[in-house]
Order: structure tokens, then C-alpha cells, then sequence
């Protein structure tokens, strides 16, 4: 037997009650259809089964002894499948191994019949006011999974499009490296095509990080290991009649930097090196350039850079602060853009150590 809904109704929810008397039945029903939205009435565990698989109501109440199916049988049926299910246990008698019984099914509560009234209805109040705020949680988590998804989804478009703007950024980097070589074919004084080449070489630095960042998977740090090695590569390449007798090493930490320190890192590793093959070799049948990047154990967060090379090396009395060399002055302003510390020594080849701090 099933009620239909009434308005009235004290709880939003539904229960199933069971109990082979009809006249237990009877009273509770009209006791309890008050007091929730759905009132479910079966007669045995086998009808009660039944009455469950097809409405999931919020709470069965029911009694343990009954014949064709009893309490307990269902109970476990329910359980198996709905392990959630809320339940409540009634007996006329107070056997040990019933309640036993009832306590490892995990049943939410175990009445002694006669069961009055109020105790019943205070019961359905307390399980009504968990039943509900169990459906507020899970609107609530329902609605944070949506905004979560949604959140998911903007931020994947946006990724799509930065990555897009790193992509543009560097195809027209190439651009302008295309064109500089160009114009140098055309030039015949061999200085001002040396200048030329060095912008290009300036711009390509910055075009890697935008193809570093295009291809990475995050969007905001490059792989400065690869990086780097990509960016002496391509100087090594525009010094081709060099190339065969200078020898790179490398001795640079698995580290990501962000895109303010990465930029003028490259272009401060491109002006060094730069250097190096144009001055520090000539005379010579090979050379060295050897980079290093690596934390300081003394200071958290602060790193070092190294570029050196065991060239010719420079006069002892080289002021590097008062030099007129563009190079030279270019790497001093990318060195106070990230906040660094610029030594030098000239004792066995040229070495340029740049210490400068990493936020995470």
C-alpha cells in the first residue's frame, strides 16, 4: 500500500515501513503519512524488497520476525546493494543475536516494540534533518563540481589561446630575424654585418622562450637546461667557421624559470658566449665554454649563473662598469633587471658569474 503525496507533509523525504501485522500497519501509517512526503507500506521482507528496488525511499522501518522473507534477510539484500541506506530495526523481543545481528549489518537504530508514537516520530525528525542536510552537501558539492568544470574548461581555452600568443609572438620574431638576414646579404661592410648578426642572434634568444613556452605543458616557466642548450646551439651555428673547434659544457640543474628571469638570462648567455667565440679563442686551434646554473647552499632562493670560457682571457685592469662595448652594457642592464650581482674573473680565461634570486 503506497500514500500520495500531501502537502501538508512535516519532511521532504520518503519511508518504507514493514511489518506483517495489519494492524500495526494501519496505525502507523496513519501516524507517520503525516509526517513525510512518501509513506511505503509492506507486508513482509520479500514485498518490502520489492517496494525498495523501485522507490529508494530515505528510510526503511522494519520489523525483524516475519515469514516469507523476515527483517533481517532484507536488510541484508538492501545493504548489499545500497550500503547507504538508512535503517531502523523493530522487534517484540530483546535477543541478543538479532541486535548483534543488526549491529554488523550497520543499521542506524534498534526499538523494542510496543514502540510509542512520539519516539517514532522523533526518530523520522532526527533522520529527516540528516536526510536533508545530506542533500545540501551534495547540492552544494554538486555545485562546486559544476563551477570547478567550468573553471576546468575557461581555463583550457585560455591556455589554447596564450599558447597561440606565444606561437604568433615567435613566428613574428622570425620574422625580423628573416628580414636582418636579408638586409646583411646586401651589406658589404663587414662590421655593420657583424651587428646585424648580433641583433639576430638577440632576437632568436627571445624567440626560443616563446617556442619553449608553445611547447611546454605549462604555460608560465621554461625548461632552462633545454633552453640553454638550444641557444648555444644556434650561436655555435652563426659562428660556423668556428664551430668544429669550440666545445660547449654544461653543468646546469633540472630547474624551470619564469618568463621575466628567463628572457634576460638568454640574452645575458647570448652576449657572453657571443664574446667568447668572436675574442676569447683567436690565435688558438680549440677552445672551451663551459655554463653553469646551480642553487646557493648558503641563501635560499638564490642562484647562480656561470659562463666562462678557457680563452685568451681579458687585461687585469678591465673595468667592465666603464666599458663603451654594447655587449658589455647590455648585459649589465639585463643584470639589474632581474636583481643580480655581476663578478668577473680574468685570471685563466674569462668568467662572468651572475647570482640573482628565484620567487617562487
Amino acid at each position: 500500500m503506497i500514500s500520495s503525496q500531501n502537502p501538508a507533509n512535516r519532511h521532504n523525504i520518503s519511508v518504507l515501513f514493514v511489518d506483517d501485522n495489519e494492524s500495526v500497519r494501519q496505525l502507523y501509517q496513519r501516524i507517520l503519512e503525516k509526517h513525510v512526503n512518501h509513506f511505503y507500506i509492506a507486508k513482509d521482507g520479500h514485498h518490502g524488497l520489492e517496494l525498495y528496488k523501485k522507490y529508494k525511499p530515505d528510510l526503511v522501518v522494519t520489523d525483524i520476525n516475519m515469514p516469507v522473507m523476515d527483517g533481517l534477510e532484507m536488510v541484508k539484500e538492501i545493504k548489499a546493494q545500497y550500503p547507504s541506506v538508512k535503517i531502523v530495526l523493530m522487534s517484540a523481543y530483546n535477543e541478543k543475536d538479532n541486535f548483534i545481528e543488526s549491529i554488523n549489518l550497520g543499521v542506524d537504530g534498534y526499538l523494542i516494540k510496543p514502540i510509542e508514537a512520539k519516539k517514532l516520530l522523533s526518530l523520522i525528525d532526527e533522520f529527516a534533518g540528516i536526510t536533508m542536510m545530506k542533500w545540501e552537501l551534495e547540492y552544494k558539492e554538486s555545485k562546486r563540481r559544476q563551477a570547478e568544470e567550468f573553471l576546468m574548461k575557461s581555463l583550457a581555452e585560455k591556455e589554447v589561446l596564450l599558447r597561440e600568443v606565444h606561437h604568433r609572438v615567435k613566428n613574428n620574431m622570425q620574422i625580423i630575424s628573416s628580414i636582418l638576414n636579408m638586409q646583411s646579404r646586401s651589406i658589404e661592410d663587414p662590421k655593420l654585418r657583424e651587428v646585424l648578426q648580433e641583433s639576430q642572434n638577440r632576437i632568436h634568444s627571445m624567440a626560443l622562450i616563446h617556442e619553449n613556452l608553445y611547447s611546454n605543458e605549462g604555460l608560465s616557466d621554461i625548461k632552462f637546461n633545454n633552453y640553454v642548450q638550444s641557444l648555444t646551439g644556434n650561436i655555435a651555428r652563426t659562428y660556423a667557421n668556428q664551430q668544429a673547434r669550440v666545445r660547449f659544457e654544461y653543468d646546469i640543474i633540472d630547474a624551470n624559470l619564469p618568463m621575466d628571469l628567463a628572457i634576460p638570462c638568454g640574452l645575458i648567455i647570448n652576449e657572453l658566449i657571443s664574446n667568447s667565440f668572436k675574442y676569447a679563442f683567436q690565435g688558438r686551434s680549440q677552445g672551451n665554454i663551459f655554463i653553469s646554473f646551480h642553487p646557493l647552499e648558503a641563501s635560499e632562493g638564490q642562484y647562480k649563473l656561470t659562463v666562462k670560457d678557457n680563452g685568451i682571457g681579458i687585461k687585469s685592469d678591465f673595468d667592465i662598469h666603464n666599458s663603451k662595448s654594447l655587449g658589455l652594457k647590455i648585459i649589465r642592464k639585463l643584470v639589474q633587471q632581474i636583481d643580480g650581482e655581476l663578478q668577473t674573473n680574468f685570471e685563466q680565461g674569462t668568467e662572468f658569474s651572475i647570482t640573482f634570486k628565484i620567487t617562487k
